[in-house]
């Protein structure tokens, strides 16, 4: 097939720099999302798969701020090989799924997550559902947390992955934009339709620009940014936002106004997390500069100290551990052993070392490992 610019009929070709900027602005590019199954629910369509061995226990696995389903095709393939049953979407606002109208808070993307599991579980008439096990990383873990305490019949074992809710608002960056503008109800308006109209002004020439440049907020905070597989990843980031443009940037502005990201507008979740049934682990990598665990350990040890949860630290681990090579075997091992409630005498010892402490006491987090569970475990 042959692309206005290449020539029709008469065979005449545009010059190089009209093509090559063709090609830029989005025009004949291959969508760069992970498409599998829909889904038509109450809200819009919903990208998803279910992946694994028929009969698996299911993972669902959500995703942060301005990503997708393709967030979790490493871990999800690991996990898949432990013999569970992967269940990963597109939320609401992102990857292939509808963008409805309203706030992009907990509620919407809990009633997603609750009638995407009806869908795919089809409990037979009278019998209760099964309980999953749920994975959610980053502002995944807020709609993880939701959800636990909305249907906690539902949920088996929770593992939250450096998630949002726990640092604090002093800590965020362009708070004078953020807690100035964006969240507030009138000029958040104001500001949000001023970046729709332009979005939507300037959306060819927004790809383009998207596309020539290197941008390091499409980079993932990983181990060795300069590595080709981080390099490929950011690369494919940038694709997908700027094929999603303008919607990409307006859902990524409308989750950071109406998501409760910081422990001012989310610790009292945590706490009723805390006194539930629901059995929760916390996986972080030690060196993670989007979500620090050092902004996030005194409120952690404050709330499930008590109650003995822990908390995993991955030596070396950025932000990205669900997708850096060397973190991706590290998290599906521990999240077997979680899932499946492994009495493996080397996790019961791992959960022991981190151990949250309770108030009161001096010592501080446990030094970072790398974590390596024998087969035995899981």
């Amino acid at each position: 097939k042959k692309w206005w610019w290449e020539g029709r009929g008469g065979g005449e070709r545009l010059p190089a720099w009209a093509a090559e900027g063709a090609l830029a602005m989005g025009v004949a590019r291959q969508c760069p999302f992970e498409e599998g199954k829909t889904a038509a629910l109450s809200r819009g369509k919903v990208n998803y798969r279910l992946e694994g061995p028929d009969g698996g226990p299911i993972v669902v696995c959500l995703h942060g701020l301005n990503a997708s389903l393709a967030s979790f095709q490493d871990l999800g393939a690991a996990l898949q090989r432990h013999g569970f049953r992967v269940l990963s979407y597109d939320l609401y606002g992102f990857g292939l799924s509808a963008v409805p109208s309203g706030r992009f808070d907990t509620a919407l993307y809990v009633q997603q997550l609750q009638e995407l599991l009806d869908l795919v579980q089809r409990p037979v008439a009278g019998e209760p559902m099964t309980p999953v096990n749920v994975l959610g990383f980053c502002l995944g873990g807020l709609v993880a947390t939701e959800f636990a305490l909305k249907y906690p019949q539902r949920v088996n074992r929770l593992l939250l992955v450096a998630p949002c809710g726990l640092g604090p608002r002093e800590e965020a960056p362009c708070q004078p934009l953020l807690f100035g503008c964006l969240r507030r109800r009138c000029r958040g308006s104001i500001f949000m339709g001023l970046v729709r109209c332009l979005a939507c002004c300037c959306k060819l020439p927004g790809r383009y620009y998207l596309r020539r440049r290197e941008l390091e907020m499409f980079t993932p905070d990983a181990r060795d940014p300069d590595s080709e597989a981080v390099k490929a990843h950011a690369r494919k980031n940038t694709e997908r936002m700027a094929w999603g443009f303008p919607h990409s940037i307006t859902s990524w502005l409308r989750g950071l106004r109406d998501m409760p990201i910081w422990r001012e507008d989310f610790a009292d979740r945590f706490e009723l997390l805390a006194n539930s049934k629901v059995p929760v682990l916390f996986i972080w990598g030690d060196n993670d500069c989007v979500v620090p665990h050092s902004e996030a350990w005194d409120t952690l040890e404050e709330i499930f100290g008590p109650r003995g949860a822990s908390c995993i630290l991955l030596r070396g681990g950025g932000h990205a551990v669900i997708v850096d090579e060397v973190d991706v075997p590290q998290v599906s091992n521990c999240a077997a052993a979680w899932f499946i409630g492994s009495q493996d005498p080397n996790w019961i010892n791992c959960l022991n070392m981190y151990a949250l402490k309770a108030p009161g006491s001096n010592a501080g987090p446990p030094a970072a490992e790398v974590v390596g569970l024998s087969p035995t475990t899981v």
